[in-house]
């Protein structure tokens, strides 16, 4: 019911979806039919983890993905780092450290 008055949204605004990007995850609380949906005759693929304003959502709405994302960010930044700072003074690894690794680890895991 809601795809048909996206299909009609799109005929009135003379606007299209993408439907090769459009996707669709069933949660996996309960016991989800796990229905086909169709958008303008195609049928919509489904995925299990998927990025949204950057925080990774699982179907079965459990935090390991996003937190291995967060880890993974972060001991790149940390590599970047040993690579390319060369005085290694505490202070200003502190520094460093508060400016481009904490908030990577802070966002949406409080």
């Amino acid at each position: 019911d809601d795809l048909k008055s996206l299909e009609c949204w799109e005929e009135t605004w003379l606007l299209k979806f993408n439907v090769d990007k459009c996707k669709v995850m069933h949660i996996e609380l309960n016991n989800n039919p796990k229905n086909e949906y169709v958008l303008d005759g195609k049928v919509l693929n489904e995925t299990y983890t998927e990025k949204d304003l950057g925080i990774m959502i699982s179907s079965d709405l459990q935090w390991g993905c996003n937190i291995d994302k967060c880890i993974k960010d972060a001991n790149r930044t940390i590599a970047w780092i040993g690579r390319n700072v060369i005085d290694k003074q505490l202070d200003i690894m502190l520094n460093i450290y508060k400016a481009l690794i904490r908030p990577k680890l802070e966002y949406c895991v409080q």
